[in-house]
């Protein structure tokens, strides 16, 4: 059979959707993998068929966006959720080695752990203060088997253009635009580096192309507070919304609150900067706008 390019995995989920207009805009050869409405409908528990259908179409580049991101989820049901946190992509890399292609894994910033505002580097400890950050801790030791594997360590967030029971970040943001009667709570003390959705695909696929391996982080360029952030969101809206100042200690599920991410190494390999928080936010209200 012709050799493919790629197949994105959790094709329909926010960030796999991005992917797959990116590939679609460079016209590259692409079959997706999610559970309906793609070239593979699967429960991706299933590795078996999954696998079958790797092996018939012989990738290239296989870009796992699967993933299970609801830390008290993660917390309740742990043994579940390992079976797509990590044994799907412990799976993925060892047939990777077997099969010869690159595979790309989407981590996140929850595996770094800083006591102050800092920005982690790729090459920091990784520490699992939660039962989420421990499945992916675990998925990043079994992706690092193959040196050839690609690992994104990220936050993104954008508008959701399909309707599953997950709301993103700024989506739950724009929701409180529409109801100005309510008075929200916003963290002042959680940080982190996030990226729109759409320059997240971008930088992906950029990496890939220039055959880049290891550890990136992929973030806006500096962190910014959750409260910040959603304040900002709120300026370029024009809506003025009543919220509580609050710290994230409240959540039942301790979380790190300095998720800043360094892009010097990712800036320096692609030779260009990552935007900035105010040009995440920018971009992210030009979707709602």
């Amino acid at each position: 059979m012709n050799k493919s390019k790629y197949l994105v995995i959790g094709s329909k989920g926010l960030l796999g959707s991005e992917i797959i207009k990116v590939l679609k805009f460079k016209k590259k050869n692409y079959y997706t993998a999610a559970r309906r409405n793609s070239d593979l409908n699967v429960n991706l528990k299933n590795f078996s068929k999954l696998k079958k259908f790797i092996l018939k179409h012989n990738f290239n580049y296989i870009i796992n966006c699967a993933g299970i991101i609801n830390i008290d989820e993660c917390e309740k049901k742990y043994n579940n959720i390992l079976k797509i946190n990590y044994f799907l992509p412990k799976h993925l890399s060892d047939l990777s080695i077997k099969k010869n292609f690159k595979l790309i894994h989407i981590s996140t910033d929850q595996v770094y752990y800083k006591k102050k505002n800092q920005l982690s580097k790729e090459s920091d400890k990784i520490y699992a203060i939660n039962k989420y950050a421990k499945s992916k801790v675990l998925s990043e030791k079994a992706v690092k088997k193959n040196k050839r594997n690609l690992i994104i360590r990220t936050n993104f967030t954008g508008k959701k253009k399909t309707n599953t029971k997950n709301t993103s970040f700024i989506d739950w943001l724009n929701n409180q635009t529409k109801n100005k009667k309510n008075n929200i709570n916003l963290f002042n003390d959680l940080y982190t580096s996030t990226i729109d959705a759409k320059n997240c695909a971008k930088f992906i696929i950029k990496l890939i192309e220039k055959n880049f391996s290891g550890i990136y982080n992929l973030g806006s360029r500096k962190s910014i507070s959750k409260e910040k952030f959603a304040l900002e969101f709120f300026k370029k809206m024009k809506v003025k919304l009543d919220y509580n100042s609050i710290s994230c200690d409240i959540l039942s599920v301790e979380r790190c609150k300095y998720l800043g991410m360094s892009t010097k190494k990712i800036e320096r390999d692609l030779g260009e900067k990552m935007p900035t928080p105010g040009q995440v936010i920018n971009n992210l209200y030009m979707e709602y706008k």
